[in-house]
């Protein structure tokens, strides 16, 4: 498929019934400019708690769960496979929700994924009442799987609602959405942990998965339970769209940006440790992190679409990436640096989380321009397909990165697998670079021809300007 990523080019060939979309065209100009209604504010604030639910579920378990897993002779690679058997099974899911949203209607699957998540979560709780050991690592694995399903299908289909509201912010809402996500993340331990104190096993995921359940009926007061314009629109294949070599270069970076977020997890922790720092100060370093990016995602986001400078500023995140992973080792070829500084680890903590911000908010906005530009439909089935490439490679990076960098620090230590981590990210810079050059000199040369095609020549042998 030929590769066109100018917003100007016209959609002449309207695929997949783009000219039947007056439905998508009047909600465009409906929510157009409209973003702080009463309405609208109610519309985001939902579904930001639908994103702070779903990430505090998946991280509720990190306090108190090894130890309790440990205690009925788990041993810590299974506890290992079975944390990173939730990025998995979104990564594998994922695609499949955007087949399902536009057949069904993106709130149909959200509520059906809130449902299946939560009763998850309940179940897991009772999971403790399990003695023997395989039948208690069997249920955990399932039940680890069902949530991540139920988490995919919430996921892609409350941002697929988001991207046909306001099409128009898609960085800003981006932004506000990366935040509630980081505050579902960083909150969910400590939630966790304080539930654990007061109840026991049982109490973090009854509750968790209870509220989940409980915010359906609030989403559909507020969204409403659908209607046919939801669904029985044609689904678009993920390949059909990676094909288009713009759209894999942004795909990559979504995985590139999982497996940034997610490197340092195993791994910094042993680190800061041979600091001398404690389980506290250790907490705050990843807080540093992710504070810093929450706070700065939703200024991103309105920087790119008042700008539309996203290009530029995953370079400049991408870059910032990797010179967070040089500093947080050090790099060992960087010998002017000091080494075990804990300031220069919290100067890299910073950087990631200003770095994760210019990176990660402008791919969405650029995917959908890429797509739309090459003849993909405005309307929901294209919101779903990029929603399921969101969770799909992003996740695929998630899943990625703890296992490399918990391989690499094994047999090259700490600042060499952080070293390593930079070079990706520095290799992710020349691919963005690379296709936006690309995309610069076909655009001269689409602009060179069209000067040239005035000049014909008439039925009398004479050369006219039309």
């Amino acid at each position: 498929m030929e590769d066109v990523s100018s917003p100007e080019i016209s959609f002449t060939n309207q695929r997949n019934g783009l000219s039947n979309d007056s439905y998508r065209s009047n909600e465009r100009v409906q929510n157009s400019g409209s973003l702080c209604t009463v309405r609208n504010i109610f519309i985001i604030v939902s579904l930001c708690i639908v994103y702070f639910v779903v990430f505090e579920a998946y991280s509720v378990y990190s306090p108190f769960f090894p130890s309790e897993a440990r205690d009925k002779g788990v041993s810590g690679t299974i506890v290992g496979l079975l944390f990173g058997t939730y990025s998995f099974v979104v990564f594998i899911f994922s695609p499949f929700c955007g087949v399902l949203i536009p057949k069904y209607g993106p709130r149909f699957v959200l509520y059906t994924g809130l449902v299946l998540c939560g009763g998850s979560m309940v179940l897991f709780g009772f999971g403790g009442m399990i003695v023997d050991r395989d039948a208690f690592i069997a249920l955990c694995f399932l039940l680890r799987a069902t949530s991540a399903i139920g988490g995919a299908a919430a996921e892609t289909s409350a941002l697929s609602i988001l991207l046909e509201k306001f099409p128009d912010n898609v960085g800003m809402v981006t932004g506000v959405v990366e935040t509630c996500t980081g505050a579902g993340f960083s909150l969910g331990p400590v939630i966790g942990g304080v539930l654990y104190t007061v109840g026991g096993f049982k109490l973090p995921f009854i509750v968790t998965g209870g509220t989940m359940i409980a915010v359906i009926p609030v989403l559909v007061l507020i969204l409403g339970k659908g209607d046919k314009e939801d669904s029985d629109k044609e689904s678009i294949s993920m390949l059909e769209a990676l094909k288009i070599p713009t759209a894999l270069m942004l795909s990559l970076c979504f995985a590139a940006c999982g497996l940034s977020f997610s490197y340092l997890e195993p791994i910094i922790g042993p680190h800061l440790k041979q600091m001398g720092q404690n389980p506290t100060q250790i907490g705050l370093a990843f807080l540093y992190w992710s504070g810093t990016y929450a706070l700065l995602a939703p200024i991103v986001g309105c920087i790119g679409d008042r700008m539309k400078c996203y290009r530029t500023m995953m370079i400049a995140g991408f870059t910032g990436f990797a010179i967070g992973h040089l500093l947080v080792g050090p790099a060992p070829f960087l010998t002017f640096l000091p080494t075990k500084t804990i300031w220069l680890v919290i100067l890299a903590m910073f950087l990631y989380g200003i770095a994760g911000g210019f990176a990660f908010v402008p791919i969405m906005p650029d995917l959908i321009k890429t797509l739309r530009a090459n003849g993909f439909p405005d309307n929901s089935s294209t919101n779903a397909l990029v929603s399921s490439i969101y969770s799909s490679m992003y996740y695929l990076g998630a899943t990625i990165g703890p296992s490399l960098s918990g391989a690499l620090d094994d047999h090259f230590g700490f600042g060499w697998s952080t070293s390593i981590a930079a070079f990706i990210c520095l290799f992710q810079v020349l691919l963005v670079c690379f296709f936006t050059l690309r995309e610069i000199f076909s655009l001269r040369e689409n602009s060179d021809s069209s000067e040239r095609e005035p000049l014909a020549v008439n039925n009398r042998g004479r050369t006219t300007i039309d």
